[in-house]
């Protein structure tokens, strides 16, 4: 979990605050290692714990769902 919160702080300092030159390579590199271990990390959760995917699955389905209706509204608006 602790690799999980380092990707999602370091995601948001890099967007959040004005980081310039090599400060702002350095952050893209630590998200991108991080971000890509935490994919790791996350499949390991749900190997551990099959029952934690249902939630999740649901409440991104309903996320995209929620996304795609939008979407298509605007677009008969227009």
């Amino acid at each position: 979990m602790g690799l999980l919160a380092f990707f999602l702080i370091t995601l948001l300092i890099y967007y959040w605050f004005p980081v310039r030159g090599g400060l702002k390579t350095f952050l893209l590199i630590l998200i991108m290692v991080s971000g890509w271990l935490s994919i790791f990390e996350i499949v390991s959760i749900l190997e551990a714990r099959p029952w934690v995917a249902a939630p999740l699955l649901l409440v991104l389905g309903l996320v995209v769902w929620k996304w795609r209706k939008n979407r298509n509204q605007q677009q008969r608006s227009v």
